[in-house]
C-alpha cells in the first residue's frame, strides 16, 4: 500500500514542497529484524552456521523531536486509521536519504511530550520492518 509517507519533510507535514520546517531525527538505528543465523555446535567444539532465511529483513528505530501537535496528530491518525498499527506496509523514506522502502510498524508508535513546551511539541518514535529483505 503506497502512502503519503514519500519523504521525510512529507511524512510529518503532509505539504508538498516542504512548507514545514523538516522534523529533526535524534535518533536512528538499522539492524536485521532478527538473527538469520543457525548455529549447530558440533562435538569437536567448532559451531557449524548458516543462513535461516534467503531474505532478511530489516529494523529501523528512529527518534522525531520537536514535532507539531498537527504533525503529531497525522502521525496518530495514519498509524491508526490508513495502517491500523502494524498490519498494513506503506512506503516510508529513510532518513539518511537513501531512499524510499516498503515498511510496516513493528511496535506501537509512541508519543510523548518534548521538554517544556506545553504540550505544544511531542517526540515521536517508532520501530519499522521492512517488507521483503535486503
Amino acid at each position: 500500500m503506497a502512502s503519503f509517507i514519500t519523504s521525510v519533510t512529507n511524512q510529518m507535514t503532509g505539504r508538498p514542497g516542504g512548507k514545514a520546517a523538516t522534523p529533526v531525527v535524534t535518533a536512528y538505528t538499522d539492524t536485521f529484524a532478527s538473527d538469520p543465523t543457525i548455529r549447530t555446535p558440533k562435538d569437536a567444539g567448532y559451531v557449524q552456521t548458516r543462513a535461516r532465511f534467503t531474505s532478511i529483513p530489516r529494523k529501523y528505530h528512529v527518534r522525531y523531536e520537536a514535532l507539531s501537535t498537527a504533525d503529531k496528530n497525522k502521525i496518530y491518525l495514519f498509524e491508526k486509521d490508513t495502517v491500523v498499527g502494524g498490519s498494513e506496509e506503506f512506503t516510508w523514506a529513510l532518513p539518511t536519504g537513501g531512499g524510499n522502502i516498503t515498511v510496516r510498524f513493528a511496535s506501537p508508535v509512541s508519543y510523548l511530550p518534548w521538554e517544556d513546551a506545553n504540550y505544544t511539541r511531542w517526540i515521536v518514535e517508532f520501530d519499522v520492518e521492512s517488507v521483503g529483505g535486503i
